[in-house]
């Protein structure tokens, strides 16, 4: 099974076509596609895209997180976190260097050009993610909802103060 287009209808009649997991699988599949399509003219893969935003997020409260933290932020595993650090910083996106208190640990900085590269990409995917679920139309939030149990959490509800 690769990731193929299924859209003909011909799959439809496939048993594994009515099973849910295959079906997100698909849907990731086809979200993937998008995600890259939006990444592409700033030569980032999804990766890459989501530990250079996690770490412009994490440096915009002000500190400079290490590798670990932005791993553990962006639940990427430590190892990879790593290697696809190394990368961006080849790109000069960020730049890496020893923690004052812990020399074992690396501090990562987005750089400038980091900076206004996934500034317009996170422009880029946002618009490739409303385009990609506007299909749910309303309900998009239930289906965030319904992901977020996927993955082993609650989901966080706001609620509205109610009028005195």
């Amino acid at each position: 099974m690769g990731d193929e287009d299924t859209s003909t209808g011909e799959d439809a009649r496939h048993p594994a076509a009515r099973n849910t997991g295959y079906l997100l699988w698909q849907a990731v599949n086809r979200w993937q596609r998008a995600q890259k399509q939006a990444l592409a003219p700033f030569n980032l893969t999804p990766v890459q895209f989501l530990l250079l935003s996690g770490a412009r997020e994490l440096g915009s409260a002000g500190d400079s997180p290490t590798q670990v933290v932005l791993a553990r932020h962006c639940r990427t595993d430590p190892m990879m976190t790593s290697q696809v650090l190394r990368a961006l910083e080849k790109d000069r996106l960020v730049s890496r260097h020893a923690h004052d208190g812990d020399g074992r640990a690396m501090v990562v900085e987005v750089t400038e050009t980091g900076q206004s590269v996934v500034a317009a990409a996170i422009e880029a995917v946002d618009q490739a993610e409303d385009e990609f679920f506007a299909a749910l139309g309303p309900n998009v939030s239930a289906f965030g909802d319904a992901l977020t149990l996927l993955t082993g959490e609650r989901p966080r509800h706001r609620v509205r103060a109610g009028r005195a």
